[in-house]
């Protein structure tokens, strides 16, 4: 089981979803749903484009990349007499863009926690 502690410091889709939400609700006028789906999109071309190959470069932000690890030689700490060869494989390596090294570097803030969303809330506005 997870403690609260944990639960507090991971952000989900969804999460992320409601704060996004809540943050261009002024502006547009979207559900949940849609920009949970606009999230999946997103993330969806960047794992495609990952796999693909290509390096994904968000500005500010930072740069997702594909790097190789060469093939080495590994133990199993219960048995350390017997060497294990670990295959090359491919990984993603991340390297943080300006902006979030100089917010990572600040001291820390707490992120308001969102609002849980109500029917009245996702339901379309109507006019009278």
């Amino acid at each position: 089981m997870s403690s609260p502690a944990n639960d507090k410091r991971t952000v989900t889709k969804r999460d992320l979803a409601t704060r996004v939400r809540l943050a261009i609700k002024p502006d547009l006028k979207l559900h949940q749903t849609q920009v949970s789906d606009v999230i999946s999109e997103t993330l969806d071309a960047i794992r495609d484009s990952l796999a693909s190959g290509q390096t994904v470069e968000l500005r500010n932000f930072g740069v997702f990349k594909i790097e190789t690890r060469k093939q080495r030689v590994g133990r199993n700490p219960k048995n350390p007499g017997v060497d294990i060869q670990i295959p090359e494989r491919s990984v993603v390596k991340f390297r943080a863009g300006k902006e979030l090294k100089e917010m990572l570097a600040a001291p820390r803030q707490e992120i308001p926690e969102a609002v849980p969303t109500t029917s009245a809330e996702e339901s379309p506005a109507t006019d009278h």
